[in-house]
């Protein structure tokens, strides 16, 4: 509830309209705007909120989730059941939004909200999962190394996790599908 809290505020000090609360066109065709690299984007009329959600969070998301983070938690998980409530560098798809909204003077956020994202931005950048319990929190350090390739045919630059693309600095690699 403490993130979902902090996402409203968040986007409650974007200063202008959020792409995630009216994500299509005004007009006759109501259709999504397009998928363009930013430059394309730009110059065909897309608004630059929507370039930097697309741009920045989107592309971060579908990156990290399909790239990364559901392959591993897949191979973590195998038969058995996973903690529901896991935080990292999964999370800076929204982080790194509402971090360059606050840089480019897009969004202004309370002192606590602005503080409380200071933290998440720190930990999407120093440490990989975490579980939070009542009176421990699991720490993941980051992998030492991941390979990813690129997904062709995409606007973003999106990637995808190689097989065998993550190694941990003990040594230990997730079986991942290819």
């Amino acid at each position: 509830m403490v993130v979902s809290r902090l996402r409203g505020a968040l986007s409650a000090g974007v200063a202008h309209p959020d792409p995630e609360l009216s994500p299509v066109r005004a007009g006759r065709t109501r259709q999504p705007w397009p998928e363009l690299a930013p430059s394309h984007a730009l110059d065909a009329g897309v608004p630059l909120a929507v370039v930097l959600r697309q741009g920045v969070r989107t592309a971060l998301h579908r990156s990290l989730a399909n790239g990364f983070y559901l392959p591993v938690r897949a191979a973590l998980a195998g038969d058995g059941p996973l903690p529901v409530c896991w935080y990292g560098q999964q999370d800076a798809s929204w982080i790194a939004y509402y971090d360059v909204l606050r840089r480019l003077g897009l969004a202004g956020y309370r002192p606590d909200d602005a503080d409380h994202l200071g933290i998440w931005v720190d930990l999407a950048r120093s440490c990989g999962w975490w579980w939070p319990g009542e009176d421990v929190c699991v720490v993941v350090e980051r992998p030492r190394e991941i390979h990813v390739e690129p997904v062709t045919g995409t606007a973003h630059d999106r990637v995808r996790l190689r097989p065998r693309g993550v190694r941990y600095r003990d040594g230990w690699q997730p079986r991942l599908s290819g």
